[in-house]
């Protein structure tokens, strides 16, 4: 498993991540907030993408998140609508 950290004015990230059977990774991120809140979540990534794609990925979906104002996953509950860009990721606060 291999463990990276990251920091962008927003958001400070540690990264665990794991190779799946699949052929894809596991991605378990920890992110801390600027007004101290404190989320965790999982993202499937392909192999061949790089930190730096990850890491954008996350904090994209961290400020998506941030607007809206609820760490709720809305899209497991909404049967009729497919929401593809939410398949493979998973937020939680602590």
């Amino acid at each position: 498993m291999n463990e990276q950290q990251k920091s962008n004015g927003q958001f400070s990230l540690k990264l665990y991540s794991k190779k799946l059977a699949s052929g894809k990774c596991q991605v378990k991120f920890y992110a801390n907030t600027n007004d101290r809140k404190c989320l965790y979540g999982y993202t499937l990534v392909e192999a061949e993408d790089t930190l730096k794609d990850v890491v954008k990925t996350i904090t994209e979906k961290l400020k998506q998140k941030q607007k809206i104002g609820s760490y709720y996953h809305a899209h497991l509950f909404q049967l009729g609508k497919k929401q593809e860009d939410w398949a493979n990721f998973m937020i939680f606060e602590v």
